[in-house]
């Protein structure tokens, strides 16, 4: 159905964005006080933002590469 690039941009744009929602869920909790540990929350949201940015940013390159690779083909 997919070629294993698509696959596997699919699967990292998820993670990613998961990641985001988790950290986002995190630091939200500690920005309306309802957490008992602050630092583990700070740190484990930070964590998750960071991470989940990453593979949406390395999503994003392989898809450009992909896109400006098949432009090349067509040219």
């Amino acid at each position: 159905m997919f070629d294993p690039d698509k696959r596997f941009s699919i699967i990292w744009t998820l993670a990613g964005g998961y990641l985001l929602y988790l950290g986002d869920q995190l630091l939200t909790g500690w920005f309306r006080n309802e957490t008992d540990y602050p630092i583990v929350s700070i740190s484990a949201g930070l964590l998750f933002v960071g991470a989940g940015g990453l593979l949406l940013f390395k999503a994003w390159q392989k898809y450009r590469s992909q896109k400006d690779s098949e432009n090349d083909k067509k040219e």
